[in-house]
Order: structure tokens, then C-alpha cells, then sequence
């Protein structure tokens, strides 16, 4: 396992920023540049190449009249020449029409570099909340709960 530098850490946090800027302002073409082009996400079911899952997205993005994501924090566990691994904590405020709703993510991934660009390899989406805005005690998700590592 291979310590990040402080410049892998910068470079894979910019990855994570930029995603996370690409949902707040609805831009496919930015999010999809986030990814590996042969990328896997996993959230309910797995999807995979990166044209794939910027069509996906698109259809789910147009169900929300308004989203505010943001970054809470991160941690790159391994860094072994051009690929990574680590994790992301965001939160995400969505307005759809049946009303407003808070998620807290977990997002457990790995990373690709490709000339001298990081791109998401794998991201697997793991709710740590899901519910009402405020973090009530009905959303939050028990399988989170006591979970060391996301896998």
C-alpha cells in the first residue's frame, strides 16, 4: 500500500471538486469528464463505460429541478503508480417536485491515471442518510452504521 503525496491527494481531491461541481450545475459533459472511460458506478445497479453512465445520469439529473451537493471530507488509502483508492463524504440538497430531501454519501472508489490525468476508475455509492432535510432519525441507513471500510 503506497502512501499518497501531497500532490496525489490534491490532483484526486480536484476529481472529487470537480464531480461534485459538474452536479450542481448540471453539466453531463464535465461530470462524465470525472470518469475512466471504461468506469464502473454502482449505486442500485452497476453501470459501466463512461458514455453509459452520462446517459443514465442525464435521465436522473432531469427529475431534479435543484441540487446542492458539496464535499465534507475525503481520504486517499493507497496510491500505487497510476491507480488509487479512497473515500468521499458529501452531502446533497435535492428539490424535486414531490419536495425537498437530504442525502449524505459515502462514496468508496478507485482511480485511474491516464497521461497524467486522474479519472474515477470505480465509485460505488453507500447512503449514510436518506430522508427528510434536518438528518432525521428515519434516514439514516442501518447498514452504514458500524462500517469500518465501505467495500
Amino acid at each position: 500500500m503506497g502512501k499518497p503525496t501531497a500532490e496525489d491527494y490534491t490532483e484526486l481531491r480536484m476529481v472529487a471538486e470537480r464531480y461534485v461541481d459538474a452536479v450542481n450545475r448540471f453539466d453531463p459533459d464535465a461530470w462524465g469528464e470525472t470518469w475512466a472511460p471504461d468506469g464502473e458506478w454502482t449505486t442500485s445497479e452497476v453501470r459501466k463505460g463512461r458514455e453509459n453512465m452520462v446517459e443514465v445520469w442525464t435521465n436522473i439529473m432531469e427529475s431534479i429541478d435543484m441540487v446542492f451537493m458539496k464535499v465534507y471530507s475525503g481520504v486517499i488509502d493507497d496510491v500505487s503508480g497510476d491507480t488509487a483508492s479512497g473515500r468521499w463524504y458529501l452531502g446533497e440538497f435535492l428539490h424535486r417536485e414531490g419536495g425537498t430531501s437530504e442525502n449524505c454519501i459515502c462514496y468508496d472508489d478507485t482511480y485511474r491515471r491516464i497521461d497524467g490525468q486522474w479519472y474515477i476508475q470505480t465509485r460505488k455509492f453507500v447512503a449514510v442518510y436518506r430522508g427528510d432535510t434536518g438528518l432525521t432519525a428515519d434516514g439514516f441507513k442501518a447498514e452504514f452504521r458500524g462500517l469500518g471500510v465501505p467495500n
